[in-house]
């Protein structure tokens, strides 16, 4: 059908010249006019894309914040009002959120950091900065210590200075949060700070100063941190390890291979260190070590390696790493070795363990007897369990929608609970399922949903309904598992937090000072970025079985 539009020639049956030309010229115009009209139009345009709030409209959100926040009485509501002032960084908002630091609610107390802790501008913090020096409020100063120095605000560490040198008598709390400032702010000319720290009587500040020493490279203090190899707390012993390793501290060589002399997670931790300041690579072998550095400190000008050549053996051991084959007496669990010898094994039992696994290659070989997933977990759990030795104290962990515990402490590898602890996995069923039922029986309602967070929380023996520590030898004395194993399936579906970046918070919050290694294994189709990232985070190896 022609145009009514275009002029055709007859003849051709197309445009005729004539016409095109015409044609042609009114599109310039209508082109040039368009463009006429988008940059008259650009200032309004650019007026309706989103922009950075003026000072003002902060204000009045802030005033709004502050009219309505009491009036609402459910603490979701509360929590989303305080969430929405995250653009609002200003003086105002520090000042109307600092109370809340101190809320009742911990949702509410989180909210209010979470949005402090995001501000940037120094000008937002000048006032409260200048209060904490004579601030009465031990408990409150400690705690805006803490959110400065995540707020990333260089000027707190003046204030820091101030605060330690005026007040000889600063509590647990105080030091904890002023050495983990450091470790995230700098230490530069405060080395003193944190020599006097790694003495103090709370195994905490302890810990939060090794730590800073570790992320800050305080090469000198290495000496220093020498002894505390010998601490009575092994979380500090572990810290110690680490930045020792870290630091590359020669005098520390003979008190690691000490450690490789015995049993638990430690040993492996000092073998890492021992590499990370030698290069060389003869892993938990107590004997060869104790050779082989004999040897090498006998030869004349013998010294350490470079940091240049620490890389080039990194890379040299981690091709080695990937054909390494564990000894028959090693302890296993998907893939992972490990020589502690204080675990928990946490199992997801939700509704989507009933699945097949899509990749049936992979698996038929192992000796699974279906290739659903739970059938697949079950008989690795049973068979790393079933080669435990009494040297080992252990739990298992299923969950769903609620967490299970198959006893309520780590237990002994007897001969006795060993039995107890294959019959509970064997009778391990996915939760929701009708036709299965799960360890609580036939329910087929949201029993099935994924409940990471409590998981995780109660594999660090914390009762999130509670916030109480239930084992671990009480309040007074650090918890003694050192290692967890956590597999799951799927994304979380319920729970306190859902979210996976809300998890990776929460379990940092909770382990920075506890130091468990977590070891995060995933099957099925789940996406591998939060398994791995709560892995890398927390010193574990992170594994993706398929499916």
């Amino acid at each position: 059908m022609r145009s009514k539009n275009l002029p055709i020639s007859p003849r051709s049956s197309t445009i005729c010249p004539t016409h095109l030309g015409r044609f042609l010229r009114a599109c310039v115009a209508i082109v040039c006019s368009a463009a006429i009209l988008s940059v008259a139009m650009a200032p309004r345009a650019a007026a309706m894309l989103p922009q950075g709030k003026t000072y003002e409209q902060k204000l009045d959100s802030v005033k709004e914040f502050k009219r309505f926040f009491r009036k609402f009485k459910e603490v979701a509501q509360q929590v989303e009002s305080i969430l929405a002032l995250e653009t609002d960084d200003c003086p105002e908002a520090v000042d109307a959120l600092m109370p809340l630091l101190k809320h009742k609610e911990p949702a509410i107390r989180d909210a209010a950091k979470r949005v402090i802790s995001g501000y940037r501008e120094k000008a937002s913090f000048e006032a409260v900065l200048a209060e904490l020096v004579d601030m009465k409020d031990r408990e409150m100063r400690a705690e805006l210590i803490d959110v400065f120095a995540r707020a990333k605000q260089s000027s707190l560490l003046k204030t820091i200075d101030e605060i330690y040198e005026k007040d000889k008598n600063l509590n647990v709390l105080e030091k904890y949060h002023i050495a983990r400032a450091l470790s995230r702010l700098g230490t530069a000319g405060r080395e003193g700070i944190l020599a006097d720290f790694l003495e103090d009587g709370a195994y905490e500040v302890r810990v939060a100063s090794l730590d800073a020493v570790n992320a800050t490279k305080l090469k000198e203090l290495g000496p220093k941190i020498v002894p505390m190899l010998e601490d009575k707390v092994w979380q500090v012993q572990a810290a110690a390890i680490k930045a020792l390793g870290t630091l590359r501290t020669k005098e520390a060589v003979e008190p690691l291979i000490e450690f490789l002399d015995d049993e638990g997670r430690l040993k492996q931790d000092a073998a890492d260190a021992l590499f990370e300041i030698t290069t060389r690579d003869f892993g938990t072998d107590y004997e060869q070590w104790k050779k082989q550095w004999k040897f090498l400190t006998s030869i004349p000008n013998f010294r350490l390696p470079t940091d240049a050549e620490l890389e080039k053996a990194r890379a040299a051991k981690a091709e080695a790493d990937k054909a390494y084959v564990p000894g028959p007496n090693a302890k296993i669990f998907a893939g992972i070795p490990t020589e502690s010898t204080r675990v928990v094994f946490v199992i997801d039992c939700s509704a989507s363990m009933d699945d097949l696994v899509t990749d049936r290659k992979k698996f038929k070989d192992g000796g699974y007897p279906s290739f659903k997933k739970i059938d697949i977990v079950k008989t690795e759990l049973y068979n790393t369990v079933n080669a435990l030795d009494n040297t080992t104290w252990f739990n298992i962990l299923a969950f769903g929608k609620k967490v299970d515990r198959w006893k309520p402490w780590l237990t002994q590898c007897t001969i006795s609970n060993k039995a107890s602890a294959l019959s509970y996995i064997k009778r391990l069923k996915p939760l929701g399922v009708a036709s299965a039922g799960g360890f609580g029986g036939a329910t087929g309602d949201d029993s099935g949903k994924t409940n990471t967070y409590e998981a995780l929380m109660q594999a660090f023996d914390l009762d999130p309904a509670k916030g109480l520590v239930i084992t671990g030898g009480g309040d007074k004395k650090p918890p003694k598992l050192d290692t967890i194993y956590f597999l799951t399936d799927g994304r979380p579906s319920i729970g306190k937090y859902v979210d996976t970046e809300d998890i990776l918070k929460e379990v940092t919050k909770v382990n920075e000072i506890r130091g468990v290694v977590i070891h995060a294994i995933s099957i099925g189709e789940f996406e591998a970025s939060f398994m791995r990232r709560l892995a890398e985070q927390n010193g574990g190896v992170f594994v993706d079985l398929g499916g």
